[in-house]
């Protein structure tokens, strides 16, 4: 998979754009969504579920993260695409282009983080606005790789729109795991109730024949 016409004209904008200390900055931005960073990110939040007793957005972020960079792997195997001219990169990087690992990645986990975090605490729920700086943080890890010239302005564009796919199929999943126990425990305590009203009746029909039994003729 080749880049777009628009991925070259850009690329050569940016190359002629960089400055100090811009260039800085994007250089500590992008180390938010490398790998170690990621893991970090997602053994804290981890952490944060477990201390709170729920297990289910443990295994939320976990499973989550893994299997978007199990996915993330897989595209870039899949389309293969060669990252931009060394030449243009400020920093070194291997492995195909196609779609940005950090884009993607930082899009599922801060993603699910921002989710786990609103589901964890009330003044979190009161006040969601706090969260903003999640989606911001994202885009900008993005908008680093390209200043950096280690990825095309597609690959970081896709790399959003897959973990932002991505993202809404764990949350999907995970609501729909969670909601079947509870329709199980509905359902269970229904029949219960059912049986025990019933075995009430039977021993009111009961006690009345008895009585009717014991009465003098």
């Amino acid at each position: 998979m080749q880049q777009f016409p628009i991925d070259e004209r850009i690329t050569d904008w940016v190359v002629h754009s960089r400055h100090e200390p811009l260039t800085s900055v994007m250089q500590f931005l992008t180390v938010l969504g490398d790998t170690l960073t990621v893991v970090l990110v997602v053994i804290g939040v981890l952490v944060l579920a477990w201390v709170g007793n729920r297990i289910d957005l443990s295994a939320l972020i976990v499973v989550g993260s893994l299997s978007g960079y199990v996915l993330m792997v897989l595209l870039k195997l899949l389309f293969a695409r060669p990252r931009p001219p060394v030449t243009d990169r400020l920093i070194d990087v291997g492995g195909a282009s196609f779609p940005s690992g950090h884009a993607m990645l930082s899009t599922v986990v801060y993603g699910l983080s921002a989710v786990i975090l609103y589901r964890l605490y009330p003044r979190v729920r009161a006040r969601p606005l706090i969260l903003l700086w999640i989606p911001a943080l994202i885009a900008v890890i993005g908008l680093s790789r390209v200043y950096l010239g280690v990825h095309w302005t597609s690959d970081v564009v896709f790399g959003w729109l897959f973990g932002l796919i991505w993202l809404l199929v764990c949350l999907v999943a995970h609501a729909q795991l969670v909601r079947r126990p509870a329709l199980l425990r509905v359902g269970t305590k229904r029949v219960t109730n059912s049986v025990a009203q019933q075995a009430q009746h039977d021993q009111q029909v009961k006690n009345a024949r008895d009585q009717r039994t014991s009465s003098p003729s």
